[in-house]
């Protein structure tokens, strides 16, 4: 189980830094192109603004992984003991209850409208809505382990930083 985890958590990580480097190499290209030559390709705006969407809601499922999301933390912050692992149980449950929600009326969603193709690419808009039902898997997925987490031993997952102090202390 901890290997599984460990390895969706890299595919993950993995997976949304690529995003990033591609999102961010495609916004510089395109500002350049329509600064230096008025060129401006309203297909590859679209996949820009469609990979933006899919870094947000992949984003959105390594959060709760790393209990960096919505956090109600004065709720379990209040709480010690027997208290506090019920306030995260029911936390972690909105999260799967929300995603669950989404998982389901995104594939009704998808199912309408999904084979239509956009006017700028020709890409079916069901492949870019596909984000949707995806993200909420690893959402669910993950507010799960982090339930499992309170009972046994899952290992923590590799986070970045939490605040500008621990940045400041690294240098």
């Amino acid at each position: 189980m901890n290997t599984l985890i460990k390895r969706i958590d890299a595919f993950l990580s993995v997976l949304l830094t690529l995003m990033v480097a591609i999102l961010a190499t495609g916004v510089i290209a395109t500002v350049f192109m329509r600064y230096f030559f008025s060129l401006s390709y309203g297909w590859f705006e679209e996949f820009l603004t469609m990979l933006f969407v899919a870094i947000t809601f992949l984003g959105s499922a390594a959060c709760i992984r790393e209990k960096q999301h919505i956090g109600i933390t004065i709720v379990t912050d209040t709480f010690s003991g027997l208290a506090k692992t019920i306030s995260s149980v029911f936390i972690e449950s909105v999260y799967i209850a929300v995603s669950a929600f989404l998982l389901v009326y995104s594939l009704k969603w998808i199912g309408h409208v999904g084979s239509t193709l956009s006017p700028s690419s020709g890409i079916p808009f069901g492949l870019y809505y596909s984000v949707v039902p995806i993200a909420s898997g690893f959402s669910i997925f993950y507010a799960s382990v982090n339930i499992a987490g309170l009972f046994i031993s899952i290992p923590e997952p590799i986070t970045g930083y939490f605040n500008d102090e621990e940045i400041l202390q690294e240098g």
